[in-house]
């Protein structure tokens, strides 16, 4: 193993433990989430645009930070531990997005917990550009992957891939820890995986998604930064 992946590897691997220890304990304090574009950058936090107007973000020395660079199907495999937003769709439920997780980063916030994803564009769906109703965050293995309408709530799979087939389109079988999901993820699913990343990588213009304490500014727990013009799906 080279410097530079072992130093990869350690960075991928702190960022797991980071977010598997931080996330929940926000989500405790009913954490709120901020997706948008970075429009201003201080020293101490930045603004956000998002859909309903400006957000202040405030960050300290123990605020998280990953980056999150683009990925594809062909990147779940038996053994992947993915999330995935998701929605309901009759017995199984159609994925949002998708995260392939570093192998260091396995095992991230493994659980089924409530998330308030917008389902966007889900086939025979009412939610259609609409916001979800109600939520939640699966996180778990994936069984199975075969080839393969939102409805009115929706959830957070993360999980190992036990087996993949096809390029356009997968039906995951995810175990997260207590239980399956069965989820879809169509070729236009956005696909992105992490990446080591700093404070240096939040610059105006960049794409953000922000988990954090309520206030203004919110204390972000964690940002996750999309680099080279990638936009969090989550």
């Amino acid at each position: 193993m080279t410097y530079g992946t072992l130093k990869r590897t350690l960075l991928l691997a702190g960022m797991a433990i980071a977010m598997a220890t931080a996330v929940p304990a926000i989500a405790a304090d009913q954490a709120v989430h901020v997706r948008g574009t970075v429009t201003d950058v201080t020293a101490t936090g930045f603004t956000v645009q998002t859909a309903t107007g400006a957000q202040n973000v405030a960050i300290a020395a123990d605020t998280h930070i990953a980056g999150v660079v683009p990925s594809n199907l062909d990147a779940i495999q038996p053994g992947s531990y993915i999330g995935s937003a998701n929605v309901p769709h009759g017995a199984a439920a159609n994925a949002l997005e998708v995260v392939v997780f570093p192998p260091a980063m396995k095992g991230t916030g493994l659980g089924d917990y409530a998330w308030d994803l917008p389902a966007h564009g889900g086939a025979g769906s009412a939610m259609t550009n609409g916001s979800v109703k109600s939520s939640a965050m699966t996180n778990g293995t994936v069984k199975s992957s075969a080839a393969g309408g939102s409805a009115m709530h929706s959830a957070m799979t993360n999980g190992t891939v036990k087996t993949a087939d096809g390029s356009g389109a997968r039906t995951l079988v995810v175990d997260y820890g207590s239980g399956e999901k069965t989820i879809n993820v169509t070729a236009n699913t956005p696909i992105v995986t992490f990446a080591p990343a700093d404070k240096s990588a939040i610059v105006k213009g960049a794409k953000v998604f922000v988990a954090g304490k309520p206030g203004n500014p919110v204390a972000a727990g964690f940002v996750a930064v999309g680099l080279n013009g990638t936009a969090p799906p989550m």
